[in-house]
């Protein structure tokens, strides 16, 4: 990942605070909660993966090529979160493949957004915890379209809204978050052949919990 030109990304307020567009302040501004985005530089893909990222569908075995070549070990997610301000939810990290058991997903996951699905199941506040009681680190990586948004709140700020959209084929986008915290990760509303891979890191099974705004 490097620094690329702050486009792409957007936070604003609910409460009508000032949009931010520049990567380094939406850092600084969310670091308190743990949040912390970065870009990722598509064109270091191989020459054979990178048309894939422009399909609107996806063949089986082009989902693994694609999700095996960005999946990030358990050493990398730990230095995210340790760049985003957190301590994992388990110590360690926990397990990298994880079952979310209200709706039978296992994760690592590569979503591909189609036309007419309904995510809505994510557009509600929620935690995702274990009957133990440790709950998730989560990311999220946008390889192509756009739309997706992120939402969680902001002591003293309100709830806020971090949206991310990939800048042709030569930017996508990761970020990291507290899935412990009462969180939205929407698709609705993405574009339609968005591709994002979502790695679950913490206790091997975990329950989504709804919770009020």
């Amino acid at each position: 990942m490097q620094e690329l030109p702050n486009e792409g990304i957007r936070l604003d307020f609910a409460q009508g605070r000032t949009t931010i567009t520049d990567l380094a302040e939406i850092n600084s501004t969310l670091h308190p909660i743990g949040f912390r985005a970065w870009p990722i530089d598509l064109t270091a893909a191989s020459e054979a993966l990178r048309p894939l990222l422009a399909r609107p569908t996806l063949t089986d075995a082009d989902v693994a090529m694609v999700r095996d070549h960005f999946l990030l070990s358990q050493e990398q997610l730990l230095t995210l979160i340790a760049e985003a301000g957190r301590t994992p939810q388990v110590p360690g990290g926990g397990e990298m493949t994880t079952l979310d058991a209200t709706n039978g997903v296992t994760y690592p996951q590569l979503y591909l957004v189609e036309a007419g699905v309904d995510y809505s199941r994510f557009d509600r506040f929620h935690v995702n915890s274990s009957a133990e009681g440790p709950g998730t680190d989560e990311f999220m990586q946008i390889l192509s379209g756009g739309g997706i948004r992120v939402l969680q709140h902001l002591p003293g700020e309100g709830e806020f809204t971090v949206t991310f959209d990939c800048v042709g084929d030569e930017r996508g986008w990761m970020v990291t978050y507290d899935g412990g915290r009462p969180h939205i990760g929407s698709f609705t509303g993405a574009e339609t052949g968005t591709k994002i891979l979502v790695q679950v890191m913490g206790p091997p099974s975990w329950e989504m919990h709804y919770v009020d705004g």
